[in-house]
């Protein structure tokens, strides 16, 4: 599939809300780079902004945004992406402490040390789009959806490469750190909570979650989430919370329960 391709079977297969954002780190930038991509719709923002403000415009207005260090707000979004240093007010939390995060400062500083993160400088800017507009090759891809719908792409990804599926947060930071940066540090989908960011500045709603997929991956979870959509059907019919779950195959049930059916 091409990006297209791919963002209409996801759009279609998961009747997600809101497209698929396609994001593309740029290790070489220049004013020449810069007014290329201006030719191709990317437009920096007027003034500095959130990482998921990027996001969220791809994501809701659709459009194609490009930016630098210098287009961030957000030291935390900053420091992960590459556009901040990790000094040492990052390295012992100075953030988490003045939030109060964590109850001791101790836990504080763990908290910053264990962030995922772009090493500084690697990264010179970055580029969003609805998938189905980048015309580059994307490095990941950021869904947007209900737990089910996230479910059913993490299902698609396990199928063929993991046991277990690990998901790991903070409770603090969302797209930027647990999807982005996570996902660019381990090579393997990431699974976010939306955190308070998000939510006030780039329209997320309580329901949804987000799962940032690097590109190279999404032919895989697409294959995977095919092999396993039976596992669970769209729409899933409510059964009563006192009936019999007549819906298990017998390889599930107890010896007891066999027992009690005879």
């Amino acid at each position: 599939m091409d990006s297209k391709q791919q963002s209409e079977w996801l759009m279609r297969t998961l009747s997600l809300q809101t497209p698929p954002v396609a994001v593309k780190y740029i290790r070489d930038w220049s004013e020449e780079a810069e007014w290329e991509l201006a030719d191709k719709g990317y437009y920096r923002p007027k003034a500095p902004l959130n990482v998921c403000q990027f996001v969220g415009q791809a994501r809701h207005h659709l459009r194609k945004v490009v930016a630098t260090a210098e287009d961030q707000v957000c030291n935390i979004g900053a420091l992960v992406t590459g556009a901040h240093p990790y000094d040492e007010s990052m390295e012992h939390g100075e953030i988490a402490k003045k939030d109060g995060v964590r109850k001791t400062p101790e836990l504080c500083e763990g908290m910053f040390q264990t962030l995922p993160r772009a090493q500084f400088g690697e990264i010179k800017a970055m580029a969003f789009a609805p998938l189905e507009k980048m015309e580059m090759t994307p490095d990941q891809v950021i869904v947007y959806g209900n737990p089910l719908q996230v479910l059913k792409l993490v299902q698609g990804y396990v199928y063929a490469e993991e046991p277990r599926f690990t998901i790991t947060t903070c409770a603090k930071y969302g797209v930027c750190v647990e999807g982005m940066a996570e996902a660019y540090v381990t090579g393997k989908p990431a699974v976010a909570f939306p955190c308070r960011g998000e939510r006030v500045s780039s329209i997320v709603q309580d329901q949804e979650l987000s799962i940032t997929i690097p590109y190279t991956l999404l032919d895989e979870v697409i294959e995977g989430f095919e092999k396993t959509k039976h596992l669970l059907p769209t729409p899933i019919p409510f059964g009563g919370v006192d009936q019999e779950p007549n819906f298990l195959p017998d390889y599930y049930l107890t010896e007891a329960a066999k027992k009690r059916r005879a």
